[in-house]
């Protein structure tokens, strides 16, 4: 498969796991629950929406503006995976319900499209020439973040720098393909530099955003 679009799958699913933890972190801390080990803070999830349905759905939309069933939490694929139960469907109805449960104020229209059938398309024989194939391969891109707890990786900005590096490795992998998504960091930092201490601002726009590279080291120099 060719890098850039190997990069949709992996950074796609990466980024998932981040809302799945996001969820959960929420969840933990307004449903008021101590430090609980991860598989069990998900069976408590579950049972909160059974008990609460939808109050608990407006309840985490309202803080994050989406909200992820347990259901289709990156956990639940996880645990299908360890089973042997996992199927591609799954996290297939897993995107389509993200999508469906996306806040309607606010910011929240950005997470609109994240994972659209022509940036995540899990049937593309890229994947594999058959379903098996391609149910083998997504679990093997699902286990790459299985340890990692996203949240707390985002809190030291170690994940933003994680992105950053793999965008590189994707674009160096990529050729001349590169710049269609990725601006090289060394151009990223002097735009960046010019831009931060130009003037105060309050909105930064990237028209020809791709991977969103330029804008998180904008970001860094603003800080």
């Amino acid at each position: 498969m060719d890098a850039s679009r190997y990069k949709d799958y992996m950074l796609g699913l990466m980024f998932y796991k981040f809302l799945s933890d996001k969820t959960l972190e929420t969840f933990k801390v307004t449903a008021g629950i101590s430090e609980l080990p991860e598989n069990d803070l998900v069976d408590e999830y579950a049972k909160a929406k059974e008990e609460y349905g939808e109050e608990l759905e407006k309840m985490i939309q309202g803080v994050l503006g989406y909200y992820v069933s347990p259901e289709y939490l990156y956990q639940t694929w996880l645990k299908d995976i360890n089973s042997g139960d996992f199927e591609v469907q799954k996290v297939t109805d897993s995107l389509n319900s993200f999508e469906r449960t996306i806040a309607v104020q606010g910011d929240a229209s950005d997470f609109k499209g994240l994972f659209s059938s022509s940036t995540l398309d899990l049937t593309d024989t890229a994947l594999g020439s058959n379903l098996n194939e391609r149910s083998k391969n997504i679990k093997a891109l699902i286990l790459l973040f299985a340890d990692l707890n996203m949240v707390a990786l985002q809190k030291g900005d170690v994940l933003g720098d994680a992105y950053e590096y793999l965008i590189g490795q994707f674009a160096m992998e990529s050729g001349k393909k590169a710049g269609e998504f990725y601006t090289p960091h060394q151009v990223s930092e002097v735009i960046a530099q010019i831009v931060a201490k130009s003037s105060e601002i309050k909105s930064i726009y990237d028209p020809t955003v791709g991977s969103g590279s330029l804008l998180l080291t904008v970001k860094k120099h603003l800080d």
